[in-house]
């Protein structure tokens, strides 16, 4: 009898689907590789590290916050952003590890 692969459960596909649905944008791998080597930054030391307008970035942070890619504190008026799920860690370093093979 052949060899099943096993079969991924759908929870498992959809919220892994939704996490490179947002990590497929050039900027947000940016951000999560920052915050990866950082492991914690704020909203204007993201700015300022990546050149990007404030909105721009906040944009983008408050959107991966929302997917679960990011998790945020908050510090009196700072906002301290950190990767939040391990799985979108794994898809950077795969993409790392394939940027080496090339």
């Amino acid at each position: 009898m052949p060899h099943q692969a096993p079969v991924l459960v759908d929870e498992v596909v959809e919220s892994t689907a939704r996490i490179l649905r947002c990590l497929g944008h050039p900027l947000r791998l940016r951000i999560l590789d920052l915050l990866s080597h950082r492991g914690e930054c704020t909203v204007t030391e993201v700015q300022e590290a990546l050149e990007l307008e404030q909105a721009i970035c906040s944009q983008h942070l408050n959107l991966m916050r929302d997917k679960g890619i990011l998790a945020r504190r908050k510090e009196g008026v700072h906002v301290f952003y950190r990767p939040g799920d391990p799985r979108a860690l794994k898809v950077l370093d795969c993409l790392r590890a394939s940027s080496r093979l090339d």
